[in-house]
């Protein structure tokens, strides 16, 4: 007796809401024999058909049902383990029997629907094992925690049928089944082929499709893989999976038609009785076919039959084998052609080794090529006579240039060659002198001069010579245009010039286009786009070239001088310090150009103030009134440039006030306020006419005394002068005769200025001890009386002209 210790893999894919055929009990798996099963698929479940059926209470959820038929009773145990080794991961199971029906199943004899990870099982594994607890059922929760999710093996019969549910509430995972116990599952059927014989079925693909695809009777392995067995029948599927639930089998076994190349078939033979069967595979190939890429043969029309415009030729058909198939190695191949397909399948008539067409221009005929397997490939090929491009010579006239034409130039053949194909898109053209290839930028050798055109056609290959004439003109135009100058604050010798305003002359049929170089205009290459608005590519002095056409015929170049003019060069901008006086109206100022350059003769000048023009046209000029003062120089090539000259103007000064501050401060100081009307730049001195001089207006810590200052305008419009008296009184004085402060007296006044001033002197016990008037010139000697007054302090009191009384004191030293 073989114990059941196999494996039984299951495989469970839930993709979709829908089933799969193993999900109910009626189309249950049935389980076999000593073999495994691979490949299976199933998703969701079928019918509900566990409710009520069951003490573990559970139903459905992602099911799959199998069928075991006991071949030898015994022990039936079964280890079930998932793939996932997540303990989240719960599978449940289901027996039912024996020999129940769908639909009448009774109640279960063995089920398990814990929740491993809430029973806190070591493993997710679940099943059927000899266990001292003899436990028969459990869940959903468990009463014997330490067989981890087992219950109790069953003891079967021989000729016994079970159901077995598997059923996987929670998570995603695939599983695998390991049988153990004492009893054994009923033999299925085997395959018989003998020990050597493939079931793989090899054909030539000869339907006259290239395309690797052709019948095949499948029947043919059925005799061999029953052999000697009965009661069994034999079925051919696409996939394993059919294969092993006995889905969509091949309809027409013995005309299936391969969908692929190879392709793999499954067959699957089943016993009638007990539903058990066994599964293989074999493969199915269409080999060595024949595969003749092309379909068409072309060559062009030649003179060898003695007319090379009739679309008929000579084929060689050596060369159109190696071209129908595109370098494929043709060793063991036999090639032949026929006029029709049927003479080809009968092999009548075969051609030789050349073909002369009979039908103009494209000829079918028949290829058949067999290989050492005796495959062979008929095929419809087309012959093709192309037709030579048309001859058609034509003649390029170009144009010489330069001061000694001589007829030699450059060509740019390529502008002949609408003429040439009559304007063909197809068509190229290659050129040659004396069967020598040229370049389409080629110069004459000799005026005129005739070379070669190959016209090539360049979808066939075909091609013809044609004629193409050189001629070259030698006359051309002297051609002018206006100079520009400079744009002002530019000046980089670059202007927009309009070519069509150049001295150029037409007839009625010829036209102009204009180019930078000799070249351009020589191989009629770069047209200058818009000759209206072209700027000069040279500084100052460029060359630019028309060329004049008379239909495609070149009628002469001539070169234009584009000379942009410098402007002047003068000191635009005048100083911003030029000044007239108001005061001095016989004073004039001289204005001049400036120029940096040349002669003053070299140019002309139009002088303006404020915009007004003033009759000068001399180089400067004398002006004596402010205004804004410009003069236009103009040089000998009409250019003109602008310089400008503010004029101001000036005045000598006029005094509002002098303020003087003196004997009621410690500090003199005298400050100057002049009149509204004082338009000038002032400056200032105090007693010296030549300086120095002083921005401010404001002089301190002067001296006692009679001063002058001097007020002058920094523009040269003159300088004025004004007395000032600033009263001092002195702080000591020193009687001894030496000549130095003998006298005390008071600055600043004296018979002409404040002369009625009066000041009172006191000893310090207040005893007026000298009373001085305004025009005493010569002061206090120290004296009363004739008698020396001592050293001491002596107070003062002084009325002052101007109504000002000041008091204080000095010393009297010795």
């Amino acid at each position: 007796m073989v114990k059941l210790n196999y494996l039984f893999i299951v495989l469970l894919f839930f993709i979709t809401s829908k089933g799969n055929a193993q999900n109910d009990c009626v189309d249950a798996i049935v389980v076999c024999g000593n073999t495994g099963f691979e490949g299976l698929s199933a998703t969701g479940i079928g019918s509900q058909e566990l409710n009520g059926s069951n003490t573990c209470g559970s139903s459905e959820n992602n099911s799959i049902w199998l069928q075991l038929s006991i071949g030898t009773g015994g022990t039936l145990g079964f280890t079930l383990t998932p793939e996932s080794t997540n303990i989240d991961v719960d599978f449940d199971f289901f027996v039912y029997g024996p020999n129940v029906t769908c639909g009448n199943i009774g109640q279960a004899k063995r089920c398990s629907t814990i929740n491993p990870a809430a029973m806190g099982a070591p493993n997710n594994l679940t099943g059927m094992r000899d266990i001292a607890s003899n436990q028969e059922n459990e869940g959903p929760g468990t009463t014997n925690p330490a067989e981890n999710g087992f219950v109790e093996w069953l003891t079967v019969n021989s000729g016994e049928t079970y159901f077995l549910i598997i059923d996987r509430p929670i998570g995603t995972s695939n599983f695998s089944l390991t049988w153990t116990g004492t009893a054994t599952f009923t033999e299925p059927p085997t395959f018989e082929n003998p020990v050597g014989t493939a079931l793989d079925i090899e054909k030539c693909d000869t339907d006259l499709i290239q395309d690797g695809f052709t019948s095949f009777n499948l029947d043919q392995n059925s005799s061999i893989i029953i052999g000697a067995q009965t009661g069994v029948v034999v079925t051919y599927h696409l996939n394993q999976n059919d294969a092993l639930t006995n889905d969509a089998f091949i309809a027409d076994s013995s005309n299936f038609i391969n969908t692929s190349n190879p392709q793999t078939i499954f067959a699957r033979i089943t016993d009638t009785t007990t539903g058990c069967f066994s599964t293989s595979d074999f493969t199915i190939e269409v080999i060595n076919s024949v595969n003749i890429p092309g379909s068409r043969y072309e060559i062009c029309d030649d003179t060898t039959d003695g007319d090379d415009g009739n679309g008929q030729g000579t084929f060689n058909l050596n060369d159109v084998t190696l071209a129908l198939m595109e370098g494929q190695d043709l060793t063991g191949l036999v090639v032949e052609y026929y006029t029709s397909s049927s003479d080809a399948l009968g092999n009548i008539g075969a051609f030789s080794s050349t073909f002369y067409n009979s039908v103009p221009n494209q000829e079918q005929i028949f290829i058949k090529i067999t290989n050492t397997d005796g495959c062979f490939r008929i095929k419809a090929i087309d012959l093709i006579v192309n037709p030579l491009p048309a001859k058609i010579n034509s003649t390029l006239v170009q144009c010489d240039s330069g001061l000694n034409p001589d007829g030699i130039t450059l060509f740019n053949l390529n502008q002949a060659i609408d003429d040439l194909t009559n304007g063909v898109s197809n068509l190229s053209v290659t050129f040659f002198e004396n069967g020598n290839p040229i370049d389409a930028n080629y110069t004459n050798t000799s005026n005129p001069q005739q070379i070669e055109a190959l016209v090539t056609n360049n979808r066939t290959g075909c091609s013809s010579f044609s004629i193409l004439n050189l001629e070259v003109n030698v006359l051309s135009q002297v051609v002018t245009i206006a100079p520009l100058c400079d744009i002002v604050n530019i000046e980089d010798g670059f202007r927009s010039f309009d070519l069509n305003t150049s001295t150029l002359v037409l007839s009625g049929t010829e036209t102009a286009v204009f180019y930078e170089t000799l070249d351009e205009a020589l191989l009629e290459e770069n047209p200058i786009p818009d000759p209206s608005d072209y700027t000069n590519t040279t500084a100052y002095d460029a060359t630019v070239y028309a060329r004049v056409e008379d239909g495609n015929d070149c009628s002469g170049i001539s070169p234009i001088r584009l000379i942009v003019n410098t402007l002047p060069n003068i000191v635009r901008q005048g100083d911003d310090n030029i000044y007239v006086c108001a005061n001095l109206p016989l004073k004039f100022i001289t204005l001049n150009a400036s120029i940096l350059q040349g002669a003053q003769s070299d140019y002309t000048y139009a002088w303006f103030k404020d915009g007004t023009p003033l009759p000068q046209t001399s180089y400067s000029i004398q002006v004596n009134l402010p205004g804004i003062y410009t003069v236009d120089v103009t040089n000998a090539n009409g250019c003109t440039i602008t310089r400008t000259m503010p004029v101001l103007n000036s005045s000598d000064a006029t005094v509002e006030e002098i303020i003087v501050q003196d004997v009621t401060i410690d500090v003199n100081t005298i400050t100057i306020t002049l009149d509204a009307s004082s338009i000038g730049n002032y400056e200032y001195s105090l007693d010296y006419p030549d300086g120095p001089f002083q921005e401010s207006n404001f002089f301190d810590n002067v001296r006692g005394g009679i001063h002058t200052v001097y007020i002058r305008d920094k523009n040269g419009c003159g300088m004025i002068q004004e007395l000032v008296i600033v009263i001092g009184i002195p702080k000591f004085f020193t009687p001894n005769a030496d000549g130095y402060n003998d006298h005390w007296k008071i600055s600043g006044v004296n018979q002409l200025f404040n002369s009625k001033t009066v000041a009172y002197i006191y000893d310090r016990y207040g005893k007026l001890v000298k009373k001085l008037m305004g025009d005493d010139t010569t002061g206090w000697d120290g004296t009363l009386n004739g008698t020396q007054m001592p050293v001491d302090d002596y107070w003062y009191v002084i009325d002052l002209e101007d109504g000002r009384t000041t008091k204080g004191h000095f010393s009297l030293k010795r």
